[in-house]
């Protein structure tokens, strides 16, 4: 069902570095934890902050092993450039890996002149989109290095698939526990807990009611997604200015997911 989270804007994937209140962290489900966990590895390892990871699209599957594995790929053009980050998460253990980890690079230069990005060439790209607001720029060298070391402009390879690929259940209003307001309250309050927003930065977060809708997650209970947006009025980015599409199940009261988009990547 996480597909279905996607439909209010396009994510790439994702997200973030944070600490966690014991108080915060029971309004969290399990397996957000463990997203968060996730993305905490990609930034302490590669270097690649919430910002950056929102070039990529978040994908996850649970193994017979007892490990969920999250997946950070990106679309066909980068896709090789920027290789595959995985993830796997056991309980309080998170293993990050890249796939041109010990790999031979066909050029492995500086800047955007080398065949692999990592977090130099994506704050490159991000200070570009930051100027230009035009992700075809860079797509379009990332695409020629590709069709150079003779990968063809697609994907490297198959893309992972969620484990869940039931048909969805039908939201269910006579479920819900949690009102509209309060599932709005959480949602304000998850992503500061997250973020580690104090009030003056707070005070700038509005919902987007517009953007703002239902759906079931993979249990068949209603959540209701979220959209927030921070954005300065002078249109001068600030760090955490973008949007962040929180997921909070009206059964049980707790947060299943936070997507944020950066304010300069999802202006490209």
């Amino acid at each position: 069902m996480q597909k279905k989270y996607c439909v209010f804007f396009m994510v790439f994937a994702l997200c973030t570095c944070m600490l966690l209140t014991a108080s915060a962290e029971a309004g969290f489900t399990e397996a957000f934890k463990a997203r968060l966990a996730a993305r905490k590895a990609l930034t302490e390892k590669y270097g690649l902050d919430a910002d950056m990871q929102t070039y990529f699209e978040e994908a996850v599957r649970k193994e017979e092993d007892g490990y969920t594995v999250f997946y950070y790929t990106m679309f066909d053009d980068m896709d090789y450039v920027l290789g595959r980050y995985s993830v796997r998460v056991l309980g309080d253990k998170a293993e990050a890996r890249w796939s041109w980890d010990g790999q031979e690079v066909p050029y492995a230069g500086y800047g955007l002149a080398s065949n692999a990005w990592g977090s130099e060439q994506l704050k490159e790209i991000w200070l570009i989109n930051k100027q230009t607001a035009d992700l075809q720029n860079y797509a379009l060298i990332a695409r020629a290095l590709s069709i150079g070391s003779g990968h063809g402009a697609g994907y490297i390879s198959e893309l992972p698939v969620a484990w869940n690929t039931d048909d969805p259940a039908s939201y269910d209003p006579s479920k819900i526990t949690l009102s509209a307001e309060q599932s709005r309250k959480t949602a304000l309050d998850a992503v500061r807990a997250v973020y580690g927003f104090g009030d003056q930065r707070m005070s700038r977060l509005r919902v987007d009611e517009e953007m703002t809708g239902y759906d079931t997650n993979d249990e068949g209970e209603p959540v209701m997604i979220i959209l927030c947006e921070m954005w300065d009025e002078l249109q001068t980015w600030q760090e955490g200015d973008g949007s962040y599409a929180v997921t909070v199940n009206q059964v049980t009261g707790l947060v299943e997911n936070i997507v944020y988009v950066d304010g300069i990547v999802g202006n490209g």
